[in-house]
C-alpha cells in the first residue's frame, strides 16, 4: 500500500485505484486466527512496515529455512506496477531494502521498480504463511472462501541458511 499511498499523496491515484486499496486494507485478517490453530501451517505474519521480502526473511530467519518467491505469482493490486514504474515509491520502500538487502537474491536484471513492489512498505499487506506443501492448495481455498480473493501460492520453503531468493 506504500505504493499506492505514495501516488495518493501526489493526487495521482484514480479514483478506480483508490476504491481497491481502501476495499484491501479494510479486509481484516479474520482469517488468521482460525489458521494459527491449523497444525499445517508452521510460521504466519502479516504483511506491514518491512515489505514481502522483510517478512519473508523474518519466516526464513525463526524457521532456519531458506525461502523462494516467485515474483511473477505475486498478487498485486491493480495498478501496483504501473506505480512502481512511475516511481511512486516511499523512502521505507529504500530503507527496508537497505536493511536486508545481504539476505535476498534477486534475478539478474530485475528492473527497480520490481524491487520496490517486494520491499513496499504495507499498510495492511495481508498474511504470508508457511505451511505443509500438501496442504497449501486446500489453505488458499480456505482462504479465498473466507472473502480474500488474492490468497495464493508464491513460493516455497526449503532447507538451507535463512535467506530469500527471488525468482
Amino acid at each position: 500500500m506504500g505504493i499506492y499511498s505514495a501516488a495518493f499523496k501526489k493526487d495521482a491515484l484514480s479514483s478506480s485505484a483508490y476504491a481497491e486499496m481502501m476495499e484491501s486494507m479494510t479486509l481484516l485478517n479474520r482469517v488468521g486466527m482460525e489458521l494459527a490453530e491449523d497444525d499445517a501451517v508452521h510460521a504466519m505474519t502479516d504483511v506491514t512496515g518491512f515489505g514481502l521480502l522483510g517478512h519473508s526473511l523474518e519466516i526464513a530467519r525463526g524457521s532456519e529455512l531458506s525461502l523462494t518467491i516467485r515474483a511473477d505469482d505475486l498478487p498485486l493490486l491493480s495498478q501496483a506496477a504501473t506505480l512502481a514504474q512511475e516511481k511512486y515509491v516511499t523512502g521505507a520502500s529504500l530503507r527496508n531494502w537497505a536493511s536486508y538487502h545481504e539476505s535476498v537474491s534477486l534475478p539478474a536484471g530485475l528492473p527497480d521498480w520490481r524491487r520496490h513492489l517486494l520491499t513496499d512498505p504495507q499498510t495492511s499487506g495481508g498474511l504470508l504463511l508457511a505451511c505443509e506443501p500438501d496442504r497449501a492448495e486446500g489453505l488458499v481455498a480456505r482462504i479465498i472462501g473466507a472473502g480474500y480473493p488474492r490468497a495464493s501460492i508464491i513460493g516455497h520453503a526449503a532447507a538451507g541458511a535463512p535467506f530469500v531468493v527471488v525468482e
